[in-house]
């Protein structure tokens, strides 16, 4: 067999499981609990800790959220291949679908958004997982290679499924799949039968007085004969108010966002040329992941002063009823350069949020804004991200998002030499 049928059987198998794994994944989301801290075994360590930061949200709001992605009839597309197959293997895959999502409050639902959706996914495979790749037993944090975890950890004795390890979805998200207000023509049609018939009445309201306290019987069946056209013409005009609202709705919603796909647009040409300049498999869609991460990490983090991802200023945490969020489809990249071997890059990112203040529960577009760097010189991983991340002085692996120090030999960790983090974050 060429060598070429050989690349092109060994895309296809990714490229199908990790469709599979989309399908698992959001089964198992279905089915969490998150204010419990349950979360899909198939989400990375990133996206299990950032859910549980988002479980304690909503408990402490007495609060919780509930997906329902029905799989039924749904339109699983093929996955899309995100960087250059090296040390990890990376796949978009994505799954057009139902769904329903449902807030509530003390047990009571506050919100529930029914809509048709497009779901993306981060796959991440380890090339030679069986190898001498280091990682820390999830259970006893003693450090071993992969290989050694896979018949059990040598330390605790600890034995694990291949899926604690790999593969994993490292981010997702979703959007709406159209942009219809409404695929029913009803209410239209009873706003035209009540505008119609409030015309009649308005014009002939003499006439209809007259014919209704009249004793003769022919002109209340005239009249009520144009009320029944009119109503009929009415129900008529919903599909023409339908087509004309869907119409207006469009105008305004590109008049609104236009401006801000353009700059988008402009950041999808522009920021990869200036990315590839020290990272030549820079890719967007597996960048604006990690800026959702970070973007999440803050949200949902309630002390920022041990907060390993974030290395400014100390400032207030103005998110604290956030108890959902999503990627509304929108960067914008206002500036970025490098500056002593440190890159930086001040980007705008348009994200969907769920407040809750009390028992009241409402949905908004946010603007956050962040200033992001990290050395020009640091190796992505796109595997564990800001997790999976060897101290230089032991070579050991731990989680860098909850320490600030080497809990082995108590090194010092400076996160921007190996990954991006946020010199400043605001809410626009």
């Amino acid at each position: 067999m060429s060598d070429n049928q050989n690349e092109k059987d060994l895309e296809q198998k990714y490229n199908e499981e990790s469709r599979e794994i989309l399908k698992e994944f959001i089964e198992e989301l279905n089915s969490c609990d998150l204010s419990n801290g349950e979360y899909p075994k198939l989400g990375s360590d990133d996206l299990r800790y950032t859910a549980s930061l988002q479980g304690k949200r909503l408990s402490d709001n007495n609060a919780s959220v509930k997906y329902n992605y029905s799989m039924d009839n749904s339109i699983r597309g093929s996955a899309i291949k995100l960087d250059k197959d090296t040390r990890y293997i990376t796949r978009m895959p994505f799954s057009i679908m139902d769904s329903k999502t449902e807030y509530s409050v003390a047990g009571k639902v506050k919100k529930r958004e029914k809509y048709k959706k497009t779901m993306y996914a981060n796959v991440i495979w380890l090339k030679n997982q069986n190898k001498k790749e280091k990682y820390s037993c999830p259970d006893c944090g003693a450090v071993s290679t992969v290989g050694q975890l896979l018949t059990g950890c040598p330390f605790c004795q600890t034995r694990f499924m291949m899926s604690e390890l790999f593969p994993k979805v490292t981010n997702y998200y979703d959007h709406k799949a159209n942009t219809y207000i409404t695929t029913s023509v009803a209410p239209f049609s009873l706003i035209g039968v009540l505008i119609l018939l409030c015309i009649f009445g308005f014009v002939n309201f003499d006439t209809l007085k007259t014919a209704f306290t009249s004793d003769d019987i022919v002109p209340k069946i005239t009249e009520g004969a144009w009320i029944a056209g009119y109503t009929a013409v009415g129900i008529l005009s919903g599909y023409v108010l339908k087509v004309v609202a869907n119409i207006l709705y469009g105008i305004i919603y590109v008049s609104m966002y236009l401006p801000s796909f353009f700059r988008f647009l402009k950041t999808r040409r522009r920021l990869p040329e200036f990315m590839r300049g020290f990272e030549k498999n820079f890719t967007l869609d597996h960048f604006i992941g990690k800026l959702i991460y970070l973007i999440r990490m803050m949200v949902y983090s309630e002390d920022y002063e041990n907060c390993a991802v974030y290395c400014g200023e100390p400032v207030e945490n103005e998110c604290r009823d956030i108890i959902d969020m999503n990627y509304f489809g929108f960067i914008n990249a206002k500036n970025y350069y490098i500056e002593n071997d440190y890159a930086y890059i001040d980007i705008d990112v348009h994200m969907f949020t769920i407040r809750c203040k009390g028992h009241h529960i409402s949905k908004r577009i946010e603007v956050f804004e962040l200033l992001i760097y990290k050395n020009v010189h640091a190796e992505t991983d796109n595997g564990f991200s800001i997790h999976k991340i060897e101290c230089r002085n032991c070579g050991s692996s731990f989680d860098a998002t909850k320490e600030k120090y080497c809990p082995y030999c108590r090194s010092d960790f400076n996160l921007p030499d190996y990954d991006w983090v946020i010199k400043k974050f605001k809410r626009k």
